[in-house]
């Protein structure tokens, strides 16, 4: 009698998953809006090697003024050796009219990236 028995090992597991910020490359966002509706933002930004994907978004508001960092999330064991720009979309309801600030965590280089958006009252 012959008995097979298969399975994975630990070192076959895919490694848990890595987070690390990545800079933001480029933002596309209106120039004005309306108060109480959705604002949508295309933000690309760079990543280390093809097994990095979008992970979450790093935000800190103080009055109209909102600095964001994308945080990237790495998967997997083999992966391409290049710098892919990814996109992920952002969107924000301002309750109130004004003028808001956003600045955008890009590479040391370059700091950071900014855009001004009025919003009227609707």
């Amino acid at each position: 009698m012959l008995f097979s028995v298969t399975g994975c090992s630990k070192e076959d597991a895919e490694p848990p998953a890595q987070e690390r910020p990545a800079p933001i490359v480029r933002v596309e966002a209106p120039a004005t809006a309306q108060a109480g509706e959705a604002v949508a933002m295309d933000i690309y930004f760079q990543v280390n090697g093809g097994c990095g994907q979008f992970g979450s978004f790093d935000i800190s508001t103080s009055g109209k003024e909102t600095v964001i960092r994308v945080v990237a999330k790495y998967r997997g064991k083999i992966c391409t050796d290049d710098l892919p720009i990814r996109m992920a979309a952002y969107t924000f309801r301002p309750t109130e009219a004004g003028t808001y600030t956003f600045r955008f965590r890009s590479t040391t280089q370059v700091g950071f990236i900014s855009k001004i958006i009025e919003v009227k009252a609707p």
